[in-house]
């Protein structure tokens, strides 16, 4: 009895079970009721009863089965949609193999209709190279012709060659009578070309007396104005001692000029560039007016004065003249210097526009007069150095014949003079636009 129930209602997993009987108290009750979890919620007859086990082992076995018989459900839906994608996939790659075939199939054609066009093209190029080749067989015929024809000719120039070297020599010999003629005339025109010469040298040393003559005329008219130049600077002097009485004490209490800076920027001290040339050995020191006046003029010797020949003795009193007239204008230049930073130090201190306008137009004055003294200084200079010979000249005067020297001073002074009046410049028009 016990084995047929449980054939009957167990199973197996290969031999479903022949009948299932549902109990009567699960007949009434709501699904809910048969779900696994209340499985063990029975009632005490059920569980008493002898079958109550084989009952709750085949529900379980049934709950298991159909786990996995959803289980096995997912797989075969999941297959599915894999097999559709498949399909899908499949689909495509055949309508793109057929594309390829039919794009494969359409370039050959395209390439059987080049390859036609290429042979027409092959046959008419053909055709034109045998024109050409029967073309070149015709000019080859007549490249031989004219080849013998030239030949012909060539032979009969060379006849005519022959002829022409007989007369070539007959007129060689009339070339050498020629250059006979020629030599001749050659050396008569050397003999005039020699007296042309000499008569040149002449003509050279009645200019060379000229010249002599027009330097002495020269040198007496520079001698006039070294004079009247002297008596000009010799009333300067007169006038300005009065000045330099007054303003000694305010120059000897300043200090160096590079003290002071302005807009203007320092000035170039030219004097006293050009007194460090002269005693190359001292160092420079700051400039003061009381050492311009207290330098010492260069002294002659009694022995180079004995040695002096009567003509270079009015050479040297012309350098002298000339190097006492350097010497004035120097401290006139000196001077204007000082003047120069009094006007600086003035317009630093003051603060109203009306008066420092006015410095600037003083300066302005002042830096053309330097410019006009500084270009006097280097024309007396060129003169001293084209007046004074190199031979007799004292060891007291050497310091004034460096033109290199001086010249560049000199330039160096013009430059920083041209910067300081175009700062001016540049001041004076900021200063009206404000």
């Amino acid at each position: 009895m016990d084995s047929e129930l449980m054939h009957s209602i167990v199973g197996s997993y290969h031999k479903p079970p022949e009948r299932v009987f549902v109990p009567s108290f699960t007949q009434n009750e709501p699904s809910q009721n048969c779900h696994p979890a209340n499985l063990e919620v029975t009632s005490p007859k059920i569980l008493h009863s002898p079958n109550s086990q084989a009952l709750i082992l085949a529900l379980k076995t049934l709950q298991e089965k159909m786990h996995c018989l959803e289980l096995e459900r997912t797989q075969a839906e999941d297959n599915l949609n894999i097999l559709s994608r498949e399909a899908a996939q499949y689909k495509k790659a055949l309508e793109n193999e057929t594309n390829e075939r039919n794009l494969s199939h359409q370039e050959l054609i395209k390439q059987k209709k080049d390859v036609s066009i290429q042979l027409s093209s092959a046959q008419s190029r053909c055709t034109l190279l045998e024109k050409q080749l029967e073309y070149t067989k015709r000019m080859v015929l007549n490249v031989e012709r004219e080849k013998n024809m030239i030949l012909e000719q060539q032979a009969q120039l060379q006849r005519e060659k022959e002829q022409d070297q007989m007369k070539l020599y007959a007129k060689l010999d009339k070339l050498d009578v020629l250059e006979k003629e020629c030599f001749r005339l050659t050396t008569t025109q050397k003999t005039a070309e020699d007296k042309i010469k000499h008569l040149e040298e002449k003509l050279k040393d009645e200019e060379h007396q000229h010249k002599l003559f027009q330097d002495k005329a020269s040198e007496l008219q520079t001698g006039l104005e070294i004079s009247k130049i002297m008596s000009s600077v010799s009333n300067l002097k007169h006038s300005k001692e009065k000045k330099k009485s007054s303003k000694k004490t305010k120059c000897i209490k300043r200090g160096p000029p590079w003290q002071i800076c302005s807009k203007f920027g320092a000035l170039p001290f030219v004097a006293e560039k050009m007194r460090q040339h002269r005693d190359p050995h001292v160092l420079p020191k700051p400039f003061n007016v009381t050492e311009t006046r207290c330098l010492p003029k260069p002294s002659r010797t009694t022995a180079w004065c004995k040695a002096i020949t009567p003509d270079s003795e009015k050479s040297i009193s012309i350098c002298d003249n000339l190097s006492e007239l350097l010497m004035a204008m120097q401290d006139e230049l000196d001077q204007m210097s000082t003047e120069h930073q009094e006007l600086l130090k003035q317009m630093k201190e003051t603060e109203s526009h009306s008066v420092c306008d006015e410095i600037e137009c003083e300066l302005e004055c002042l830096v053309k007069k330097m410019e006009i003294k500084g270009e006097q200084i280097s024309e007396l200079k060129k003169h001293q150095d084209t007046v004074a010979p190199s031979s007799s000249l004292h060891p007291s005067l050497l310091p004034l014949h460096f033109p290199s020297l001086t010249m560049k001073v000199e330039l160096i002074g013009r430059i920083w003079l041209r910067k300081l009046s175009g700062d001016q410049n540049t001041r004076c028009s900021s200063r009206r636009n404000i």
